[in-house]
């Protein structure tokens, strides 16, 4: 064999070997980034959506294929208007209309910490759950799945979230909470943190003419 005949062998063994190496290692290295990255990425999350004071949200509610929207604000604020109902609370008082009956049912809020609210759901994602990444090879999209790290940190019946998020942007695309038995599951549309609402928007009055229902103590 000539000198210029081995040297091209050569030069073909090192490129295999590093072509081998590089696959080696591109599939290697995100294993580990996966595993460093699931606490660093649910930390940008909780940063993102749970810094602000209020948020407005477009979401589908898959299984029923109901669209609605939902307007929160610290303090146990929210407005949830979905086909032929709203339900508004201000923090002390909740109201559930429906339009179509001229029909508004008033009764108090009670914030008990265990129950699940939407400011619990879409601004304070469970903190003392412990986020797993996944990476979904269709959609290059980063699916975090929450878990208490202890039975004593489990919210209600909250015993896993799971958040589909955009990886470059993390916006939140899709939602669902598993309760143990059936798995719940928003479609989010549109949403926008730390929008800017006035608590005079909970305030709200019916329309002359609506039934009061007063379930107040």
């Amino acid at each position: 064999m000539t000198f210029s005949r081995l040297h091209t062998a050569q030069q073909q063994i090192y490129t295999g070997f590093y072509a081998l190496c590089a696959i080696v290692l591109s599939i290697a290295a995100p294993i580990k980034s996966l595993a460093q990255n699931a606490d660093e990425i649910f930390q940008q999350v909780q940063k993102k959506y749970g810094e602000g004071v209020s948020m407005r949200v477009r979401f589908v509610l898959k299984a029923e294929d109901i669209r609605g929207s939902l307007t929160i604000k610290r303090g146990n604020k929210y407005i949830l208007e979905l086909a032929g109902r709203s339900i508004i609370c201000n923090g002390k008082t909740v109201q559930n209309y429906t339009p179509v009956d001229k029909k508004v049912v008033v009764s108090d809020f009670r914030d008990n910490p265990d129950n699940i609210s939407p400011e619990r759901i879409f601004m304070n994602f469970p903190r003392g759950y412990r986020p797993t990444l996944v990476i979904d090879k269709a959609s290059k999209d980063a699916v975090l799945m929450l878990n208490p790290a202890k039975a004593r940190d489990q919210i209600s019946d909250m015993q896993r979230v799971t958040l589909r998020l955009q990886q470059e942007t993390l916006k939140l695309k899709e939602m669902s909470i598993f309760d143990g038995t059936q798995t719940h599951e928003w479609t989010i549309l549109d949403i926008k943190p730390d929008a800017g609402i006035p608590d005079a928007a909970f305030e709200w009055k019916p329309p002359q003419g609506t039934q009061v229902i007063d379930l107040r103590d």
